[in-house]
């Protein structure tokens, strides 16, 4: 699969799940949460972002608690979010929900904000249509692949069991 998008880059390290989306907003649907995504860190990204643009992050983007703070990317349209490492729960919440999350050492110094980006989860690379250089990210297991690929967790579940219920 390729995706492509602009590149938003957030290179400090640590962004928590409550900055990318702060609890207050965790009542609110996906898109509403979207307008809220990552305001803490810089106010005007929600509302300037396009569906699938990508969030670039520095090292440990997502960490912290199991808060749902995926929900306010999908809800803004990001097509991925790739960063130099990421949070495990971040990683498996987002795959859960059909949100590619990838882990890409170096890519803080491969682009520059508003850098077009493309991902290709089946050679895992990255390219910068800008500059047309590309660099390796991290693949991911094949079954959150296919998870994310299905739309998330309930998708592949169902299409995990009439698989077995064919056999």
């Amino acid at each position: 699969m390729k995706l492509s998008g602009g590149a938003w880059k957030f290179a400090q390290e640590d962004i928590s799940t409550d900055l990318i989306r702060g609890k207050a907003w965790s009542h609110l649907s996906p898109k509403e949460q979207g307008a809220h995504c990552l305001e803490e860190v810089d106010a005007t990204f929600a509302a300037k972002a396009q569906p699938g643009d990508f969030i670039v992050g520095g090292k440990n983007f997502g960490c912290g608690s199991s808060t749902a703070a995926h929900v306010a990317v999908i809800g803004l349209g990001i097509g991925a979010v790739i960063a130099e490492s990421l949070g495990k729960l971040f990683v498996t919440n987002a795959a859960s929900a059909g949100l590619w999350a990838v882990t890409c050492p170096g890519i803080i110094e491969f682009c520059n904000a508003g850098d077009k980006l493309e991902l290709d989860t089946v050679d895992w690379q990255v390219r910068n249509l800008t500059t047309g250089q590309a660099i390796a990210a991290k693949p991911l297991p094949s079954f959150l692949c296919e998870m994310i690929e299905l739309g998330g967790e309930k998708n592949y579940l169902r299409a995990r069991l009439a698989r077995e219920a064919a056999h």
